[in-house]
């Protein structure tokens, strides 16, 4: 059976979760809490800091962090950057082109467009 909804992190505070991936809603019936599929193992996040979709996404999500934040810097680390992307369906990170309109992930091997539209 597959989810009904999925999640991503909205905010910087990613409480451990890859930000810009997408994962399986096991639960929202909590007002406060949404437990979400993290590699097989349900983890409460603060649905405060989610954002939702119906359908499982399936293009590059952005993401943009400040460059004096401390995730970039880690970002950097792994040279990727501020701006990266997070692939739909392996959730590898990747670097990316300003004029990028898809990519093919280096994980997985799957093809995808890149959500410019809707950064995180």
């Amino acid at each position: 059976m597959s989810p009904t909804k999925w999640a991503r992190v909205a905010q910087a505070e990613a409480y451990g979760l890859r930000r810009g991936a997408w994962y399986p809603v096991v639960s929202s019936s909590s007002a406060a809490l949404v437990l979400l599929d993290v590699n097989k193992a349900n983890r409460p996040v603060n649905r405060l800091s989610l954002e939702f979709t119906d359908e499982k996404p399936s293009m590059w999500s952005v993401v943009r962090r400040k460059p004096s934040d401390l995730a970039a810097q880690r970002a950097k680390e792994k040279a990727l950057g501020p701006v990266y992307v997070v692939c739909p369906t392996c959730r590898a990170r990747s670097t990316v082109g300003a004029s990028a309109g898809q990519l093919t992930c280096e994980e997985c091997g799957r093809t995808a467009e890149v959500d410019w539209e809707h950064p995180c």
